[in-house]
């Protein structure tokens, strides 16, 4: 989706006002809402013992993922939080000096705790999307625990997840090593599960002839996969009807036909982006369904293989694609419950759609410096 086309006839200072949006709304897995967290878990002892990042300006900043169009990735956005009302400065992971620009943002020296910041500042780097589910296995394979606040997801939602990757890798296992025995079994899929490495996979690793750093990100990818499968479903139907009621949105007299043009323009813009992106995570998905019959119905192990070698890239393009459709979804859903009429000014609609932009990680690079 490119927020070009809208740029051109957004306010000026549209774009700093949706960030605004953004820091006061909760977070999305397309962003991570940490000042957020801390207004709402401040005076939590777990906000204070276990803080995600030890800076104060980073621990309550606001993280986004963003799209920068074509072919490249999607890069981590990091808005510092600012002090007396004044924003903080923005930093965008990779580009150069970023390091530098955030230890000074952050006020901090080149010492223990701002390395471990940087760590786990990486490490969410390193995620297409912040899904709390995938946030908390990538920080356990680094040994970090995150307090509930910044991840959160119920029991009953984890045990779900869990239960869905088990099944599937307890099927793949007992064909792919012919390990018959529920014990067995058991003892292999729970090691896949852990986020450590473990020597009980070493005879899964040479069944797939992979090396051990490519396997252990393969296997991590491969969960991820099962993540995002079983997301599609329900996702996909509130995607689509989110979609049709953007589509449906009314706008309240009087509204100049210029206004009216630019909502129309966005509102089909949105809608012909959600629907490229819906199709191209299945598409994404049907590379790791026929990779798991070849191997599950036809004994053939080697598109598996080939899978798990190529799972950490595929897992990035179908967490970029999962990562706006979940964000769309949420967000319109708060900003429009069910059974809420859903109608705006003029106004109020080109601010909607610039915020669904830049929720979505949709946003010219010249606009986003200019409000930073």
């Amino acid at each position: 989706m490119s927020a070009s086309s809208a740029a051109a006839s957004a306010p000026p200072n549209s774009v700093a006002r949706s960030l605004a949006n953004l820091e006061a709304a909760a977070s999305t897995c397309r962003v991570l809402n940490l000042a957020e967290v801390g207004r709402e878990w401040g005076g939590a002892a777990v906000w204070r013992e276990q803080p995600l990042f030890r800076a104060w300006a980073l621990n309550n900043a606001v993280l986004v993922k963003h799209r920068p169009g074509g072919e490249a990735p999607v890069t981590t956005r990091v808005h510092l939080a600012g002090i007396g009302g004044v924003a903080g400065p923005v930093i965008v992971l990779g580009r150069s000096g970023w390091r530098e620009d955030l230890a000074k943002g952050c006020a901090a020296d080149e010492g223990p705790a701002f390395h471990a910041d940087l760590t786990v500042l990486q490490a969410l780097d390193e995620l297409p999307a912040f899904d709390p589910f995938l946030v908390r296995e990538q920080l356990s394979r680094l040994g970090l625990g995150v307090a509930p606040c910044y991840a959160p997801i119920t029991a009953n939602e984890v045990e779900a997840v869990r239960a869905f990757i088990i099944d599937e890798v307890a099927r793949l296992v007992m064909l792919a090593i012919g390990a018959r025995k529920v014990e067995q079994t058991a003892k292999l899929v729970g090691a896949i599960m852990s986020a450590q490495d473990d020597p009980r996979l070493e005879p899964l690793r040479l069944t797939f002839g992979l090396e051990p750093g490519a396997f252990r990100e393969g296997v991590f990818a491969w969960k991820g996969f099962l993540y995002y499968k079983r997301l599609l479903t329900q996702l996909k139907s509130q995607t689509n009807i989110a979609s049709a009621e953007l589509g449906r949105l009314v706008l309240l007299d009087p509204c100049p036909p210029l206004i009216g043009k630019y909502v129309e323009a966005g509102q089909d813009r949105i809608r012909r982006s959600l629907s490229q992106d819906l199709a191209a995570a299945a598409q994404l998905l049907a590379v790791y369904d026929k990779a798991f019959s070849d191997l599950t119905e036809q004994g053939d192990p080697r598109t598996f293989r080939e899978f798990l070698a190529a799972a950490p890239a595929l897992f990035f393009r179908l967490g970029e694609r999962m990562g706006a459709l979940s964000h769309f979804a949420t967000y319109w859903r708060r900003r429009y419950p069910i059974g809420i009429k859903v109608e705006a000014t003029g106004a109020e609609a080109c601010e909607l759609l610039r915020d669904i932009d830049i929720g979505l990680g949709d946003w010219p690079e010249g606009e986003a410096a200019a409000a930073a």
